[in-house]
């Protein structure tokens, strides 16, 4: 790290460089001052050696946010100033607001283009989200663009859905109904359309520099022998020859997705002026897209190296300079292990969001084998976060859903990890005798058994099956199994995000095969285009639209004002000695008030009941279930003394008295 005496000096030495014309903001310097040490001390540790004149680059650095911070509208501004006063209150993060609830949508499949996005916001304040994150919008290659991921102008918006001056219109509209704008930052690669990947082609060095370039084939093959593929059924092999180079280029992802190298420090002024940017069109969140793969060292997985880290923590040490109210999403899907590595952890800030991945994959576990040991048994020994930390948990997303599994605790829960993976993906592709599931497997490996699987949450809860055969019982039965997959995501931890069209039921989108620049990706069956007629049959009541959209909607607006469902509120998982169901204690922070709520929740189609001290010895006295009313009876028998849960039911049952409060 650099010295106190250096910083000072550097400091000291920009300022005598700045005009006299060019007054700074007194918040912005005190902002600068703060972090100033870190952004110097983590600029040289990754790019010191490859710097004729460290000093420079940090100057560099330093003028380039207080180029953005000049230049971000008032509004933010305010925004930013309201924000640090809510943590300096004691208030917490904006991002840890209590009731948040997210939304995940392509814009063109949601709503044609922002004009028509500002039009559906209202269906989504309905639903009870408050945090939009658009897919990416900026200009891509026609034909497979990696849905978007294969970015040709960062700052640019694709002129079939709007224009620069639209998406901030949105996300001023947004903001104006106290909601939240999320987007995608590509950090890992750019499309090979890209500017500075048709500079490289055509041999200008600077540019060539911007990427991992090998003239000799051979060294690429040394340096890429231990990174696993991603994409190994349609993409294999981690470079791509490129004639006009006469070189390979690592191409990590797909072969027109052209990985950055970030051991070049001008790929970081490039990203940080691109990240500032964003920023200033008065988006909130970035979704930190690829981030394990940012740093590349031959030997290694090129994964999860602690540069990639740093230069997180670097890019985020800037942002809380010039826009300190920017929130970081990391896309980091790995072992949870290592997904934690990527948050805050109190002395060193990095992102503050991370998707719950291991959630989702466990969820989809126990409703296939109708048994919670995997999920109870792994569920929250590494999902513990820092404070001012959270998870966004799902059901489903825009991507496939992966099986990685920790096979200890497959052994654990009495399955065989082989077999049981065997199982998972032959129950959702519809091959296992007496599945519900209708999806269809993803990068299928023959060699090692391996995939990941596809399909829209209703298709793979069984609705897509019982509606072609007619079967208004299967059918009733699966709307409860997307309920409560929901309303678990929105129960266990972290903050809930709804996949578009998952809130209605959509099924499988199948058009995805006529169309040539997709019929390679299976994903596309489950990004399904938001249909205006289902959207119509929701307001309906008693359709499956309707029952499915005020069934997630009612779970994401009771938990609203229940303290102990805050995104970063303790929890602990029960083990009542049913196989069939979860139980999870939540509680209100420490200091905060509220009382205790028993999660409970069947994944059978029978029911299933406890007796109440079984579950609730030392947690305090039952008094109500808080999802009961209307057509959801109460899962509480006093009568009896025992909660009975029907078929794929959800409870949260209020406890009264002081309880434990010991794990929790």
């Amino acid at each position: 790290m650099v010295q106190a005496s250096s910083t000072r000096a550097l400091i000291t030495r920009w300022l005598g460089s700045r005009t006299e014309g060019s007054r700074l903001d007194p918040t912005f310097l005190a902002r600068l001052g703060y972090r100033f040490e870190a952004i110097a001390g983590l600029a040289l540790r990754l790019y010191g050696p490859r710097l004729d004149d460290p000093d420079a680059f940090i100057l560099r650095v330093a003028d380039l946010l207080a180029t953005a911070h000049a230049s971000r509208p008032p509004e933010l501004r305010a925004g930013d100033a309201a924000r640090e006063r809510r943590v300096a209150q004691g208030e917490g993060p904006w991002y840890l607001e209590p009731g948040l609830a997210a939304y995940m949508a392509y814009l063109d499949r949601f709503a044609g283009n922002f004009r028509g996005f500002r039009e559906r916001i209202p269906h989504l304040e309905r639903l009870g989200v408050r945090i939009v994150h658009l897919m990416p919008f900026f200009p891509c290659p026609a034909g497979n663009n990696d849905g978007g991921y294969a970015v040709s102008d960062y700052l640019g918006v694709d002129a079939r859905l709007g224009t620069v001056a639209e998406l901030a219109e949105t996300a001023r509209e947004l903001h104006r109904r106290g909601m939240y704008l999320a987007a995608d930052l590509v950090l890992n690669h750019c499309s090979d359309e890209h500017p500075w990947a048709l500079a490289a082609r055509r041999g200008e060095r600077r540019y060539r520099d911007y990427f991992h370039v090998f003239s000799d084939g051979a060294a690429a093959e040394r340096f890429g022998r231990a990174m696993p593929e991603v994409f190994p059924e349609t993409a294999p092999g981690n470079f791509t020859f490129v004639p006009e180079m006469d070189a390979w280029v690592m191409t990590v992802f797909h072969r027109f997705q052209w990985d950055l190298d970030w051991s070049n420090p001008e790929v970081f002024i490039e990203m940080l002026g691109i990240l500032l940017e964003l920023a200033n069109r008065g988006i909130d969140i970035l979704r930190l897209d690829a981030v394990p793969y940012l740093w590349k060292r031959e030997g290694t997985e090129c994964r999860n190296l602690d540069e990639a880290h740093d230069i997180v923590r670097l890019l985020k040490a800037c942002a809380d300079v010039a826009a300190p109210g920017l929130a970081f999403l990391a896309e980091a899907i790995v072992q949870p292990s290592e997904i934690v590595r990527y948050l805050d952890s109190g002395s060193v800030e990095e992102c503050q969001l991370a998707y719950h991945a291991s959630l989702m994959v466990l969820l989809w576990d126990a409703l296939a084998t109708g048994k919670t040991a995997v999920l109870s048994h792994s569920f929250g020994e590494e999902t513990r976060l820092a404070p001012g930390t959270g998870w966004i948990s799902y059901a489903r997303c825009h991507d496939d859903i992966g099986l990685g599994y920790d096979e200890e605790k497959i052994l654990r829960a009495g399955f065989t990890p082989r077999a049981h993976r065997r199982f998972l993906l032959d129950f959702y592709s519809g091959r296992y005798p007496g599945s519900f599931a209708r999806g269809r497997l993803f990068m299928e490996d023959p060699r090692s058994g391996d995939a990941r699987i596809s399909g829209t949450c209703a298709s793979l809860c069984g609705l897509e099956k019982a509606l072609e055969e007619g079967d208004e019982a299967a059918a009733d039965l699966a709307v409860k199994r997307i309920v409560l997959l929901h309303g678990l995501a929105a129960s266990l931890t972290g903050i809930p995000l709804v996949y578009s069209g998952d809130e209605l039921g959509l099924p499988n989108d199948f058009s995805w095969l006529d169309d040539p620049a997709l019929a390679d990706d299976n994903r596309w069956m489950h990004r399904p285009r938001l249909d205006p007629e289902a959207l119509a049959r929701s307001e309906v009541e008693g359709t499956i639209e309707s029952r499915i959209l005020g069934g997630v909607a009612r779970i994401l607006r009771l938990r609203k004002d229940i303290p102990a469902f805050a995104p970063d509120a303790p929890f602990e998982i029960l083990h009542p000695g049913d196989e069939h169901l979860v139980l999870c204690l939540r509680s209100p922070k420490a200091g905060a008030a509220g009382t205790r709520i028993l999660v409970a929740a069947n994944f059978t189609a029978g029911n299933r009941s406890l007796r109440l001290p079984q579950v609730l010895s030392g947690l305090g006295v039952p008094s109500r279930d808080l999802l009961a009313g209307g057509d959801a009876p109460s899962c509480l028998d006093f009568a009896s003394g025992r909660i009975v849960l029907g078929p794929y039911a959800l409870a949260w049952i209020e406890l009264a008295g002081p309880g434990r409060t010991d794990g929790a």
